[in-house]
């Protein structure tokens, strides 16, 4: 009996994933998945030195543990999220992302913890791929070189009001 239940314990805390942040006691709801990591696959970015309106950013995102599966990509018919003019939505609404060569430089997912909790949290975390990029006149094209690349959310903040 003991070695059963020692055993169940073992393969549960295996499968759980740690948080790399805390959830403050007033916002834990019961039976919520927290977001805790990620895989980011088939990342490319393609870069126009005319135009930046068609420079495109795509990739395929999945959490493990919230069981989100989606495809998210940026071109010159995407919208930016209504919280931010540089945070561009994935297929699933609960997941954006940032992407940016300056400052804190890399892929910055967002994924809404516990969707429809009051206030609402996001979870958010930073990948750096290391990219492969083709030069040509008119451009450049990278690809990551590691795929998937795995992720982990590292902060659970306050989600921004809608700027729209």
């Amino acid at each position: 009996m003991h070695t059963i239940t020692l055993f169940s314990l073992l393969a549960a805390s295996a499968t759980s994933n740690a948080l790399k942040y805390a959830v403050p006691s007033n916002i834990k709801v019961a039976g919520c998945t927290y977001p805790a990591n990620y895989t980011v696959s088939d990342l490319t970015i393609s870069t126009d030195e005319v135009d930046s309106d068609k420079n495109i950013t795509s990739f395929h995102f999945a959490d493990p543990g919230t069981g989100i599966d989606t495809l998210c990509s940026r071109n010159s018919t995407s919208k930016p999220s209504s919280v931010s003019s540089n945070r561009w939505p994935c297929d699933n609404q609960k997941v954006s992302f940032i992407y940016q060569t300056t400052g804190i430089a890399g892929l910055t997912m967002v994924e809404v913890a516990c969707p429809g909790s009051t206030p609402q949290f996001e979870a958010s975390g930073l990948v750096t791929p290391n990219l492969t990029c083709t030069n040509s006149t008119t451009g450049s094209t990278c690809v990551a070189k590691q795929s998937p690349i795995l992720g982990e959310f590292d902060s659970l903040q306050p989600t921004p009001p809608s700027t729209v």
